[in-house]
Formats: structure tokens, C-alpha cells, sequence
């Protein structure tokens, strides 16, 4: 709960209890409807307003009637007015209470604040891929449009304002809240998160030039729940370009409407995730190509000579996790690559990879990234009753077997891979949310409800995440050792080597 949040529920309750006294003099009284009015005011020019206080605002209102009505009549004590007295007190702490609730539930919460010495400038940019059709849409001859968000280390300039998270956009923040079926305006408070990018600052100067890392989402969220992560890794000298994959998307914002993953209408034969995952990593070359068009000077762009090109990592969660795997085996540009607890989709087979780390919670699925086993159940370990409509969906027993058999191969690839390299890092009492900003969307004592679980807190998951991709990236990216991987195990307890477990 912010500040001025909290002020005015405490000023609410001391009128609430205070200002029905019989003994209060007028003046006291007015005083207090005053003190509410001052921080009402407070309030919604320095916070902002919204929904989930709507009583607290209600209330000062109907206290200021209340007290000027008082301060001019005067009533006369009887069992009527005393029923109705305590009643409408009763009925005010109960909703001051659900209020106090509803903010604790749905907080306005803190970004961490970047860790580096450097201030992090953004710029959207929004490319078009004129050489694929899009694949997402059926008989569409429509091209690819992807939009990016560029996070750099910028020259300070105190007279841009700070972005407004979401890109102040309440129909994407609508559009993002559909996507896990919840009413179109629960997250419409998001607009009043406060971020620590400002939009279009000049790079900085402090060096020539900074390695690039493409940053990729998982399915079903945006690039805009990986900000805090985006904007650290920028403040610690790194451009980073945050992809979001249209139709994979839960929304995306293109110029002049919004689509969304329910928008795609394409029904992908054999395995869906191999076919989504490897369009993503196709986004990303894309996205590389039109990057160094800017960088050479080709395309008109602030970040002109600014891309060290020949230092380029990737990182995504989820799906995206899968797609890093991906280029980190088939795109020789890529020179460091990071999992962000994802499964993975295509086989390795004797392809070399990029130097590579897989970071997953411990609540699902380790047991199966450490022995190669694929996430599907065979169908023999299924239900008898099951077993025909799962098949079904996947056009037979023979094609969900082949699929089955894909992932299986897939997933060996990526346990040798780990053994090989011991890269396989874990956050004991994580979970799969919490590798990004929305396991801060909910209060804590509210996460299991929507199956965010683990007892490691969000805001610790998150600090681990930064840190274990920072380190990585430096050695990888720079060549520093003073941050290494074992110094961030040291670091935190709760992040554990899988092979040490």
C-alpha cells in the first residue's frame, strides 16, 4: 500500500471512530472532515487515483456532510439515533476494512530499483517483417509486426518523466487481464505503477558502444512484465531490445489497435510449441537484422554505433526460455544464452550451443529437466476414461506418440547440455510467475489463489533472477569475473546448483 494510500485510511478510522463523539467540539470536528479532505487530495495528485479505494474516497465525503450538518444541528441522543449511529460505523469499518484489503490484494507496487550506476532510457519501436508472412493467421498474406522496447544506459535528463509501466495504455492492460480471464478493468491500477526508464533520452556516452541482449517472453504474458529485469540489466551498461511476440503475446500493442494470442486463428500441425517457439526465435534474428540496419546507419536511430554486435546474448522466459535455446544451437550471432525456467522443444543432436544456464523453480518439473523427460504424460499413464479425447486433440495416438517422442529427445538434449556444462540453477520455494514483475501484481498472502506458489518471495525471485543473469552475461558478454555465478550462489541462499541438491 503506497504512502498517502495508508495516510488516508488512518485518517478515515480516526474520524470514523473520533468523530461521532458527543464531547468533539465543532471545530475538532470540521478539523478532522478537513484532515480527510487534505489527504484525499494529497492522495490522488501525488498517487493517483483508483478503484480499490473507492470507499476511502466515498467516506470523506460523506464525513465532510456529516460534519458540517453536525456543526450547524444539533441532534437530539436518542435509541434511534444510536442504532443508526452504530450501524452506519459498523457498516463503515466493515468497508474501510474491505478497502484496506482490496489495495493490500491489488497493490500499486514498487519496481525494484535498477542496480547499476547508469540511468535506463527507453524507446518503442515497431518493425515489420516484409519477407514472412504472418504465421499466426490463417491464409493471411499480412506481414510480421513485432513491437520492441528498447531499454539503454542513457545520459541523465531530468526533464523527461519516468515511463508509465504498460506504455499508459489501459486498453493493453484490458486486453492483458482478459488473457487469464479476469474482468477487463482489475489491473487498470497498473497505469499508476511508477518505472525508473525515461523515454528517449540520449545514449550515454561513457562508452562507445554496449553488448546487446534480446530479451523474449513466455506465452500468454507481454514484454512489459519483464521491466524491473529489462531495466537492470540496462543500467548496468547493456542494450536491451524486449520482444513482444505478436498473437504469442496475451497482448500486444501494434500502432493504431491492439491484438491478442485469442486473435491467431493458424492451427499448427505436429507439435504447436516446437512450431510457436521457433517462430519466436525467428522474431529474434529478425529483430537482430533491423538492429544492426540501425546500428550501421542505415535505418535513422539513436542507437547509431551504439550496438556491440559482436556481443549479442539472449534471454526469455517460459516459451521465450525455449526460443533462447534455440538460437543459442542455430544462430551464430548469439554468444550467450539463458532459460528462464522453459521447457525446450527441439533436439540438439551434436549441434554445438552457445554457452548456456537454465534458471527454474523448484516447484514443478526438475526432477524431469534433470533426467531429459519431457513435461507431456505418456498416455498410458493416463486415466483409461482420458486417454482417447487427449489423443484426439493431438490428431491420434500415433501423432501425440511422435510429439511425445519429439519433446523427449528435445528435453535429453537439454539435460546433457546442463550436465555438461553444470548450468542448471535453481530458486527453492519459487515459482514459474515469479521469474517476472507479475508475481508483484498480487499481495503476497494472495498468491496461492491464483497459483503462484513457493515461500520465497517474489521480490527475492526477481533479485535472483537479476543477479544470476547479470553475473552470466558480464563474464559471457564483458569477460568480468569480479560478480561471478558462485559469488551470487553465495549471495543467496535460496539459489542452489541442481547438481548440489
Amino acid at each position: 500500500m503506497r504512502e498517502f494510500e495508508a495516510a488516508l485510511l488512518v485518517m478515515n478510522l480516526l474520524a470514523l471512530f473520533v468523530g461521532p463523539s458527543r464531547k468533539l467540539s465543532k471545530s475538532v470536528l470540521l478539523g478532522i472532515a478537513g484532515l480527510n479532505g487534505v489527504m484525499l487530495c494529497l492522495h490522488g495528485v501525488i498517487e493517483g487515483f483508483r478503484y480499490q479505494m473507492m470507499f476511502a474516497y466515498m467516506f470523506v465525503l460523506l464525513f465532510a456532510v456529516y460534519a458540517a450538518v453536525k456543526a450547524k444541528i444539533r441532534f437530539s441522543e436518542t435509541k434511534f439515533t444510536k442504532i443508526l449511529k452504530g450501524t452506519a460505523v459498523g457498516m463503515s469499518a466493515l468497508l474501510l476494512a474491505a478497502t484496506s484489503l482490496a489495495a493490500y490484494a491489488l497493490p500499486v507496487f514498487k519496481l525494484p530499483a535498477p542496480t547499476g550506476d547508469y540511468a535506463v532510457g527507453v524507446q518503442y519501436v515497431y518493425l515489420t517483417d516484409e519477407t514472412r508472412e504472418e504465421p499466426f493467421l490463417d491464409g493471411s498474406t499480412a506481414r510480421r509486426e513485432l513491437p520492441v522496447k528498447i531499454y539503454y544506459p542513457a545520459i541523465e535528463d531530468k526533464t523527461k518523466p519516468y515511463t508509465a509501466y504498460f506504455h499508459d495504455s489501459p486498453a493493453l492492460i484490458e486486453a492483458f487481464a482478459s488473457g487469464y480471464q479476469m474482468p477487463a478493468g482489475i489491473f487498470s491500477h497498473l497505469r499508476l505503477v511508477k518505472t525508473h526508464s525515461r523515454e528517449g533520452p540520449a545514449v550515454s556516452d561513457q562508452q562507445a558502444s554496449y553488448p546487446l541482449i534480446l530479451f523474449s517472453h513466455g506465452g500468454g504474458t507481454t514484454m512489459e512484465v519483464h521491466t524491473s529485469q529489462c531495466e537492470d540489466l540496462a543500467s548496468h551498461g547493456y542494450i536491451v531490445a524486449a520482444i513482444n511476440h505478436t498473437y504469442v503475446s496475451s497482448a500486444t500493442e501494434l500502432p493504431g489497435r491492439i491484438v491478442t494470442d485469442r486473435d491467431a486463428t493458424v492451427h499448427f500441425e505436429g507439435d504447436p510449441l516446437a512450431s510457436v517457439t521457433q517462430i519466436m526465435a525467428d522474431d529474434v534474428s529478425f529483430v537482430i537484422d533491423k538492429l544492426t540496419e540501425m546500428n550501421d546507419g542505415k535505418t535513422d536511430s539513436i542507437f547509431e554505433s551504439k550496438l556491440n554486435l559482436e556481443q549479442v546474448g539472449v534471454v526469455g522466459h517460459s516459451l521465450g526460455g525455449a526460443a533462447a535455446y534455440n538460437l543459442a544451437l542455430n544462430e551464430s550471432r548469439v554468444k550467450a544464452a539463458i532459460n528462464l525456467d522453459g521447457a525446450v522443444y527441439i533436439a540438439r543432436g551434436t549441434k554445438p550451443i552457445a554457452p548456456f544456464v537454465m534458471l527454474a523453480n523448484d516447484e514443478y518439473g526438475l526432477e524431469a529437466i534433470m533426467k531429459g523427460e519431457p513435461f507431456m504424460i505418456k498416455l498410458e499413464d493416463m486415466p483409461a476414461e482420458e486417454r482417447e479425447a487427449v489423443a484426439s486433440a493431438y490428431g491420434g495416438k500415433e501423432a501425440y506418440m511422435d510429439i511425445y517422442k519429439k519433446q523427449e529427445q528435445a528435453m535429453t538434449g537439454l539435460a546433457e547440455t546442463l550436465k555438461a556444462s553444470d548450468s542448471l540453477y535453481v530458486i527453492e520455494g519459487s515459482a514459474h510467475m515469479k521469474f517476472t514483475d507479475i508475481g508483484l501484481y498480487i499481495g503476497a498472502g494472495f498468491h496461492r489463489f491464483i497459483g503462484i506458489n513457493g515461500d520465497t518471495s517474489s521480490e527475492e525471485c526477481l533479485d535472483i533472477a537479476k543477479s544470476v543473469t547479470l553475473a552470466f552475461f558480464n563474464r559471457q558478454l564483458k569477460n568480468e569475473t569480479r560478480d561471478s555465478l558462485e559469488s551470487v550462489l553465495r549471495k543467496y541462499p535460496k539459489l542452489q546448483k541442481a547438481s548440489r541438491m
